[in-house]
């Protein structure tokens, strides 16, 4: 009877329920991007008030991440990636020549590996988070409904460039989340200051994604091939595609990623938004595009690889100095908010940096540190971006020389700055671990990356936590009070995210679950000295401000001037020689084509008078007189006629 009982119920647990998530990729993959889309045309077809439109956006993004999430949970049962294509449109254009030009089609093809859906679950909780911020601090922003559409837009977009394997189909949804993004930095449409800052997000940007659409221009005029995983293995065996081709397309791929991804000097579309946009709208474009800019970059690199040792070289030479001129310019200046996303620049910098150096040095397997890096460092910056706005809020000032006592005032939102920026301070350390030597000069010039960064995201808590907040006209500090409760864990949700995320970076499990590769654990003294790059600039920041604060900031403020000063002179030659010309010949221009249309009609209108004069006269007389003009003339050219 025991034995009998035994065998029934091992029978009834290996006939129980069982559930494996990857059988579900099939919709839930398509619904990622679709659950946006339907809550977008919703908010902007049918809801009219603040509130539903608040709970239609928040909604449609927690569906979507919770979709991601079983995405994620069904890729770590597989080890190649999903993919579903789905035929959108096949022209045909030519019956001759290659077969890859005798039609034009674009494919919507959705793929999905396991960094793809890590990047969909860090992105979609910077976009909650920074909604139910936005749901409490942002009550008098105006447009409350046009917002909450737009969080929508930009979350189906940013999803569908994530998961697209067709170059038309990715460009298409990177350029609408473009456009989206530069609509929500210029929300507040009421004030001087964000449309002037709003217009910077539009043609900044613009340009880089132009040369991302020529990028794609060069590959397609040359293969005819739109597919990432098709173009991949014919880039070396199409004849007729020369180094000249490779090396264009490279440098503009690169290009219009790095414009999306704010590396200097391509970064002032958010330092200029900082300040003027919605504090939620920053976070989240800050956040969103760094994740889909530095997995596009991975999935790019490839194609941006077959370009020459030397292009690539290049590349590395430029990403490791918009890693140390980002977090140098953070040093002047005082305004809070724009040092955040010059540190956090900063990072995103590093990880370029170590995605190309990877495959400049043929070891490919330590690309993805770079990936690692920059999506710890995007919850981080949204929080301390959101943290820092409500500061400033309180204290009624965007200069931190005016700000001060956050440690008694508004300590949990100076909590979360201070958290929020030791995770940007650390968040490379374990990538450069992995993948960089500290005694190669490329490693020398990324650890000076590292303490720069390290010393630009810790001096924003130390500039508003210590230090006395003083009297000013028309403030008082008593009134100075913490933000409201409903809005302070989602900074130390996003802290804690960025938290998990960077100390996930030094463990060589993580890294092998990104990219499907085995990964070598680190030395213990490799990951010590690049913690202790960043943790000696956190040290020598806190000695300068506990010691003196006021001589810190005037140092920071006198440089800023400076700059101010000297980008004026530069901006003024700029107007003098270049634009003021350009303007006067454009004007010039514009006056002489309606008077030489002018001329031109006059002159055609005397050209058919004479033909309708000689049509009207008499056929042999005419021919006699050209005749005897005609010999006329050549009796004047003989020799000795005329002397």
């Amino acid at each position: 009877m025991a034995a009998s009982g035994a065998a029934s119920g091992a029978r009834g647990a290996a006939g129980g329920f069982r559930f494996d998530p990857s059988t579900t990729l099939g919709w839930a993959v398509p619904l990622v991007v679709l659950v946006p889309l339907l809550s977008f045309v919703l908010a902007a077809t049918s809801v009219r008030t603040r509130r539903s439109a608040a709970n239609m956006a928040m909604f449609g993004a927690i569906v979507t991440f919770g979709l991601s999430v079983l995405v994620a949970w069904g890729m770590t049962r597989r080890s190649t990636s999903f993919q579903a294509s789905y035929s959108y449109m096949n022209v045909p254009v030519a019956f001759t020549g290659a077969v890859n030009f005798q039609s034009f089609g674009i494919d919507i093809i959705l793929r999905v590996d396991r960094l793809t859906s890590v990047a969909l679950v860090v992105m979609e909780l910077c976009v909650i988070a920074a909604l139910a911020w936005h749901r409490v601090m942002g009550r008098t922003e105006p447009g409350g409904p046009r917002f909450y559409a737009l969080v929508s837009a930009l979350l189906f977009a940013a999803a569908g460039t994530l998961v697209s394997d067709d170059l038309a189909e990715l460009f298409a949804f990177w350029g609408l989340a473009g456009g989206v993004t530069s609509l929500m930095l210029a929300h507040r449409w009421t004030s001087i200051d964000a449309s002037r800052s709003g217009r910077i997000a539009l043609a900044l940007p613009f340009l880089s994604d132009v040369s991302l659409l020529c990028g794609i221009g060069v590959l397609y005029s040359h293969y005819g091939v739109q597919n990432i995983s098709r173009l991949v293995p014919i880039l070396h065996s199409t004849q007729g595609v020369g180094i000249r081709s490779w090396v264009a397309a490279s440098i503009l791929l690169f290009v219009g990623v790095a414009g999306r991804l704010a590396l200097w000097p391509l970064h002032a579309w958010l330092t200029s938004t900082a300040r003027t946009a919605p504090p939620a709208a920053s976070a989240m474009a800050q956040s969103v595009w760094s994740v889909v800019a530095i997995v596009i970059l991975y999935r790019l690199m490839p194609l941006i690889a077959v370009s020459n040792t030397q292009t690539l070289r290049y590349l590395v030479y430029g990403s490791a100095a918009a890693a140390i001129a980002a977090p140098l310019l953070a040093l002047f200046g005082n305004e809070p908010r724009r040092v955040t996303v010059l540190a956090a620049s900063g990072v995103a910098a590093v990880g370029a940096a170590l995605v190309v150096h990877a495959y400049e040095a043929s070891s490919i397997t330590f690309a993805v540190a770079g990936v690692a890096c920059v999506l710890a460092v995007a919850p981080a910056r949204a929080a301390a971006l959101l943290a820092t706005s409500a500061i400033a809020a309180a204290m009624r000032t965007d200069d931190m020389a005016e700000m001060g006592d956050g440690w008694r005032r508004v300590r949990a939102s100076a909590i979360a700055v201070l958290v929020s920026g030791l995770v940007i301070a650390f968040s490379a350390a374990g990538a450069l671990a992995f993948a960089v030597s500290s005694r190669s000069r490329f490693g020398l010039a990324l650890g000076e990356a590292v303490l720069l960064v390290s010393v630009a995201a810790i001096r924003v808590f130390f500039g508003i936590a210590v230090g006395p907040l003083r009297r000013r006209r028309a403030f008082e500090p008593d009134r100075v009070r913490e933000a409201p409760v409903a809005s302070l864990s989602w900074p130390y949700w996003l802290a804690l995210a960025g938290a998990a995320l960077a100390v996930a970076s030094f463990v060589p499990t993580w890294m092998g679950y990104l990219d499907g590769q085995k990964h070598s654990a680190a030395s213990v003294a490799a990951f010590v000295v690049w913690a202790m790059v960043a943790a000696v600039g956190v040290g020598v920041t806190a000695v300068a401000y506990v010691s003196n604060k006021d001589g810190a900031l005037r140092a920071s403020a006198g440089l800023g001037t400076w700059l101010d000063r000297l980008v004026g002179v530069g901006a003024a030659a700029l107007s003098r020689f270049i634009f003021e010309p350009i303007g006067t010949i454009t004007e010039r221009v514009d006056d002489w084509i309606p008077a030489g249309d002018g001329q031109l009609a006059r002159a055609a209108a005397a050209s058919g008078r004479l033909a309708l004069t000689a049509a009207r006269a008499p056929a042999v007389p005419l021919l006699l007189v050209l005749a005897a003009l005609l010999a006329l003339a050549v009796g004047l050219a003989a020799p000795g006629v005329l002397r």
